[in-house]
């Protein structure tokens, strides 16, 4: 229980300015060291979610955050054993509420542009 009390304090003050996603995809841009957070209302038993930028050089991670609190990820660009500016993932036995998504520009040259899609 202290574990997770732990992990919602620290994100309450971002996700308080978490953007929802009313639509199925976001067009955004991220640079070094900075976090985008989303959030969407999961009302199906399963969802998928793609996180796709156009570098693969450029290193962006994906969080996702589930409504009672469990954190999945960091996921990279090369857990599918591919760098090619994507990470696919489908979440099985979803709970119904709201889910975060954090996009986190790990290691970024420039100005990065990408999609995240929740579908």
């Amino acid at each position: 229980m202290m574990t997770m009390l732990a992990i919602l304090l620290m994100i309450t003050p971002a996700v308080a300015s978490a953007k929802n996603v009313s639509i199925q995809t976001v067009y955004d841009t991220i640079t070094q060291g900075e976090a985008d957070w989303y959030c969407k209302y999961i009302s199906s038993s399963s969802f998928s979610v793609y996180l796709v930028w156009n570098d693969p050089s450029n290193s962006l991670t994906l969080t996702i955050y589930s409504p009672n609190g469990d954190v999945y990820g960091p996921y990279h660009d090369a857990d599918d054993g591919r760098i090619d500016g994507k990470i696919t993932l489908k979440v099985e036995d979803a709970e119904h509420g709201t889910w975060f998504f954090k996009v986190y520009g790990e290691d970024v040259s420039g100005v990065q542009i990408y999609t995240l899609t929740i579908t």
